[in-house]
């Protein structure tokens, strides 16, 4: 299911490029027990409500986190009687109960609740998506869970209902998802997560035909800060306006997550020319900075000059 955000897939170009990081190499394989430091790891607690779901669920009583991700995914895919799509964005509490109440939700509203439940239950996770376009907003985003007990990276589609094997039966990350894809696509097994819910494509032909058309144009958020984010005082102020201007607030509050870009020989040209849209919103930004700060300094020198000449009248 393409996502788009901000209300247009131009918009979402926008503020990718913005928060793009320069391209060069990055290990992508690190582990929670040594992140990046530059990773926006959760800072403080989960919200509460999303602690008193997970302690319902009865998460911590499971025995293995892949349990959990079941159990939480089936808390999003089947509470509402049927699920009908199409985006919410809006704060957390009310994208999870647009989800699991009216069945509403497309794949970054998804993740962004099953992130935070997973947060809640102590589980690391980190958001894995991909493009169509160019970086743009069309595409698609999913997470991926670090399973404690096997200790692995483990990738699921939220929103499709959908998990992968390999030959050897084992859950694939989001890595070895890609790499199969691209070498021996054969080898790997597609599963519900949910065998009740509803898969994400009824055809599984076209499941595979999407994830495909996505592989070269791969990218990480750097960062599963889904609770400091959703509660930063400049989100919610400017959220009530707009999405984009909500996502403004989180860029200027410092919440708002970078993005890393699994750059390789295919999308070159798609980087370069993302890097040079990044080079130039940054030189609009200094320009617009600078051009308001010469009216601000224009209007008090006209002030001043006015108050004096009333000064000097006899």
């Amino acid at each position: 299911m393409p996502y788009v955000l901000g209300g247009g897939t131009e918009l979402v170009r926008l503020r990718n490029a913005w928060v793009m990081e320069d391209i060069r190499s990055v290990d992508f394989n690190w582990t929670p027990d040594a992140p990046p430091a530059d990773f926006k790891l959760e800072p403080g607690p989960p919200m509460p409500f999303f602690v008193e779901k997970a302690n319902t669920l009865g998460l911590a009583a499971l025995p293995d986190d892949w349990q959990r991700v079941v159990v939480i995914s089936k808390d999003l895919l089947s509470s509402a009687p049927a699920l009908r799509g199409g985006a919410v964005q809006d704060d957390l509490l009310s994208t999870y109960r647009d989800i699991t109440e009216r069945g509403n939700g497309y794949c970054g509203d998804f993740v962004r609740t099953f992130s935070a439940l997973a947060l809640a239950a102590d589980i690391p996770v980190r958001q894995w998506a991909f493009s169509f376009d160019g970086f743009g907003g069309y595409g698609h985003i999913w997470p991926e869970i670090w399973n404690r007990q096997q200790r692995k990276w483990q990738l699921v589609d939220i929103f499709n209902n959908a998990y992968f094997t390999g030959p050897d039966g084992q859950i694939l990350s989001a890595l070895a998802f890609r790499q199969a894809m691209l070498t021996k696509p054969d080898s790997i097994q597609m599963h519900r997560v949910v065998p009740t819910a509803r898969p994400g494509y009824v055809e599984e032909a076209k499941a595979w035909d999407y994830y495909r058309r996505g592989l070269n144009e791969w990218y990480l958020w750097w960062g599963n800060n889904v609770f400091e984010y959703d509660q930063a005082w400049l989100v919610q102020a400017l959220g009530d306006m707009h999405r984009s201007l909500e996502q403004v607030g989180g860029i200027v509050q410092g919440v708002q997550p970078h993005v890393q870009v699994l750059a390789e020989p295919a999308n070159m040209r798609q980087l370069e020319a993302m890097w040079a849209l990044h080079i130039r919103l940054r030189v609009l930004f200094v320009v617009s900075v600078l051009a308001t700060l010469g009216l601000v300094f224009c209007w008090a020198a006209a002030r001043r000059a006015k108050k004096n000449r009333g000064e000097a009248t006899p």
